[in-house]
């Protein structure tokens, strides 16, 4: 089983990621940990110059690629063959697109940590996945106490 596994690096995704690791040792022949980046900001108005602002962004987006590259070691060292993406772009299509080019058998996610207004007025990820993805997608509690 090929797996797309969804991350936001938030302050709960080591949990999230370890519960993932767990689930996908029992099922999974490939890994890929995919966090996304927003597209390219429009910033208008802050006084930063725009290569200030890319150097910002580039340096996120390098220090977000690393911790997956760490994240992706722990999961070969359990023996899962893992491979870290960042990819950049609307989250939604950006991981559709990504599960198709990878062939993934199923999506897995973490839960939504926002509050239910949040997910009223902008709705969520995981509700956007679930209704477009054409693979099943696994959401897993983020919280260890879940």
């Amino acid at each position: 089983m090929k797996l797309l596994v969804v991350t936001d690096l938030n302050e709960n995704a080591d949990a999230f990621l370890d519960k993932a690791r767990e689930w996908a040792a029992r099922f999974a022949d490939w890994v890929w940990i995919v966090h996304v980046e927003d597209p390219d900001p429009a910033f208008v108005g802050y006084d930063a110059g725009p290569k200030e602002v890319r150097d910002a962004v580039a340096h996120g987006i390098r220090d977000h690629h690393r911790r997956l590259e760490e994240e992706s070691e722990r999961w070969r060292e359990a023996g899962i063959d893992a491979v870290a993406l960042t990819i950049q772009g609307p989250v939604v299509e950006a991981i559709l697109k990504e599960a198709a080019k990878v062939e993934a058998d199923a999506i897995v996610m973490s839960a939504p940590t926002h509050g239910r207004w949040h997910d009223l007025l902008l709705g969520n990820v995981a509700d956007s996945l679930i209704r477009r993805s054409s693979c099943p997608v696994l959401v897993i509690p983020a919280t260890p106490e879940s």
